[in-house]
């Protein structure tokens, strides 16, 4: 049998993982009041899952109620995070995309990522759509890193370029996407403006 999880020696009974974070239910018989609710937070340089915003209890109902509530609240989450983009769910395929050969350079596009892999809550067309900025796997190197930006959240990370149905036809790009394009081009550019004085005021 798999041993069981532990965090900060409370056995998992309950997680539920869903959008940006994971909610646990967890169990120490050994203590005065030995039911926790809390974010699992996985600390990377210790390779370990900490908890984050504990409340403890001694009675089980208790502690469901409030598993339950935070688990709603994900979900809530999410669907405020989907609402915000006003268009369909459905997910780009292969038909969306300009065909990108492994070996030809992907930087400076805007690539369409496999999600039929992923979660399901990320299983939306915003998330599929990428710059592509770095990475042996962008240039059309050996290698299969692909670091770029999420159009929809900003935010920076590698994928692999298997990952890259292709990059994404004109006519397929909506309105929201355009716009976050501009910006993250903007801001790059002023990054780079700033480097270079920085640089010739040395």
């Amino acid at each position: 049998m798999d041993e069981a999880r532990k965090i900060n020696n409370y056995t998992v009974e309950q997680s539920f993982n869903f959008g940006e974070r994971e909610v646990f239910l967890g169990v120490d018989e050994t203590r005065e009041e030995p039911f926790v609710v809390a974010y699992a937070e996985y600390f990377s340089p210790m390779d370990v899952y900490m908890m984050n915003q504990p409340e403890h209890y001694k009675d089980y109902l208790s502690a469901m109620m409030d598993y339950c509530s935070r688990c709603t609240e994900q979900v809530k989450a999410m669907q405020e995070e989907h609402g915000k983009f006003g268009f369909s769910l459905a997910p780009f395929t292969a038909q969306d995309c300009i065909p990108c050969p492994s070996d030809e350079s992907i930087i400076g596009k805007v690539v369409v990522m496999d999600v039929s892999k992923t979660r399901r809550e990320y299983r939306h067309c915003a998330y599929q759509l990428v710059l592509a900025e770095a990475g042996n796997g962008a240039s059309g190197g050996r290698g299969s890193a692909v670091f770029g930006t999420c159009l929809a959240t900003g935010e920076k990370a590698r994928w692999e370029r298997y990952e890259v149905l292709g990059e994404i036809k004109p006519e397929k790009m909506p309105f929201w996407a355009k716009d976050a394009l501009k910006s993250i081009q903007e801001k790059t550019a002023a990054e780079k403006t700033a480097r270079k004085r920085h640089g010739e005021a040395r």
